[in-house]
């Protein structure tokens, strides 16, 4: 019986002994050590989350004086090299990165590729968050529009000087700041989205978001633009005008503005009138010194303008300047206004989005605010609209979340625009990504 014992207990240590040899040189046969250079690469992370509708998921959140780090594990180890680019812009290179990076939301991409040129990329979010006092410029839309060639003015707050600004990775020419502003020329770049930074007197330079770049000016979304006539013509009287039918003029509504865009080319003198097809009703009685006019011209379209255009079509006369564009500019309802856009895991004091009294300031009492929002798995699901201090609640905590219409809308009272205009408004709660605040 003791023998019998005795055997079985050397089986067993062999046998444990064999396990334990098996996995100390296991690393022969695992395919991350012997995947050949003619395997496609793969990026092993599991910390690296998955994005949900096309939208990159958050990797990470860190503050601006915090550099990125992170390890990516790819196999095949030996014949991969991995390329780190942020905002599509190549910012480091090999299986670890430890870079600053301007405060604000950036795209990651993690690109591994092989010596046989096989390539695979996981893409996320970093969210990268200024500190408090950090300077900021204007969020509206308006602001956030700049104009390839344009002068371009923006309001600021936390700054005392502006000595260089960037737009993407080109540098602004023209930079000057006075009187809480910051002017610059945009310069000739390819259009789209940019994250803009300013960089101060000692060098420091500060993310202050994105931008949108274009060739074309600004159209506030509550307006709108319709183009009536377009074309070139040397305006000479009776020689050459430019008529809109009583048609062409019937959906211009009392109150809109008409523009009158045009050139002033040398010429003896330089007038404008704006009469009927027989000349019959003056719009716009003759306009003399037509020259020293601001290019467009504008004028508002009355009941009595309406009532002779609705009749005999509007007539563009007068001498001396070459009319290329008539529009309509019209006021329409109320657009929707982005307080704020991202992708954030709710998590009560772990991750909120902050919006300051400086973003609310334009909230009118009365408008409609809506939270646009994904569910998450949670154990609960629960919203709090609350101040920076979270001592006045906007909206007290909802529990259910998941049970209430999106977006979750509620009303800005008078007591609402008190709290935040003072200390903020502040989204919290728990188990829902929060990916858009606006406001009509």
């Amino acid at each position: 019986m003791i023998t019998k014992n005795i055997s079985k207990y050397l089986a067993m240590f062999f046998v444990g002994f064999g396990l334990v040899a098996t996995t100390a040189c296991s690393s022969d046969e695992d395919p991350f050590f012997t995947a050949s250079e003619n395997d496609a690469p793969r990026i092993l992370n599991t910390d690296i989350p998955e994005g949900k509708n096309g939208e990159p998921a958050v990797l990470t959140t860190i503050d601006r004086t915090q550099n990125f780090t992170f390890e990516a594990i790819v196999t095949p180890v030996n014949y991969t090299t991995v390329t780190w680019l942020i905002d599509d812009e190549k910012v480091a290179e090999g299986l670890t990165i430890d870079v600053p990076v301007l405060a604000g939301d950036h795209i990651l991409k993690i690109v591994a590729t092989t010596t046989m040129g096989l390539s695979t990329s996981r893409t996320c979010k970093l969210v990268v968050r200024p500190l408090a006092g950090d300077p900021e410029l204007a969020t509206d839309a308006k602001s956030r529009w700049l104009t390839i060639g344009t002068t371009k003015t923006i309001e600021c707050t936390n700054v005392t000087t502006v000595e260089k600004v960037f737009i993407g990775q080109q540098e602004a020419s023209n930079v000057s700041y006075a009187n809480g502003k910051v002017t610059f020329d945009v310069p000739q770049m390819d259009a789209g989205e940019y994250m803009v930074s300013i960089q101060d007197e000692s060098g420091t330079r500060y993310g202050c978001g994105w931008f949108t770049v274009s060739n074309d000016e600004y159209v506030d979304p509550g307006i709108k633009e319709t183009v009536l006539w377009e074309g070139s013509i040397d305006i000479n009287w009776g020689d050459a005008n430019v008529f809109l039918s009583p048609e062409q003029m019937a959906d211009v509504s009392v109150g809109a503005t008409i523009r009158l865009v045009y050139e002033v080319p040398d010429a003896e003198y330089h007038a404008l009138r704006i009469t009927n097809q027989d000349w019959s009703s003056d719009i716009v009685p003759q306009v003399d010194g037509f020259e020293s006019y601001p290019s467009p011209y504008e004028f508002t379209y009355t009941a009595d303008h309406k009532a002779i255009a609705d009749a005999k079509g509007m007539l563009i006369t007068g001498f001396g300047y070459k009319l290329t564009k008539v529009i309509v500019v019209e006021g329409v309802a109320p657009a929707e206004t982005t307080l704020w856009e991202g992708a954030s895991d709710i998590n009560w004091g772990d991750a909120n989005v902050y919006l300051s009294p400086e973003q609310m300031a334009d909230v009118p009492v009365g408008a409609t605010v809506r939270l646009t929002f994904d569910i998450i798995d949670a154990e609960y699901h629960a919203l709090r609209v609350t101040n920076q201090d979270w001592t006045s609640d906007i909206v007290p905590q909802v529990d259910g979340l998941d049970a209430q219409p999106n977006p979750y809308e509620f009303t800005y009272t008078a007591d609402h625009k008190a709290i935040a205009d003072a200390k903020g408004m502040l989204i919290t709660g728990f188990g829902y990504k929060l990916t858009k605040v606006t406001f009509e």
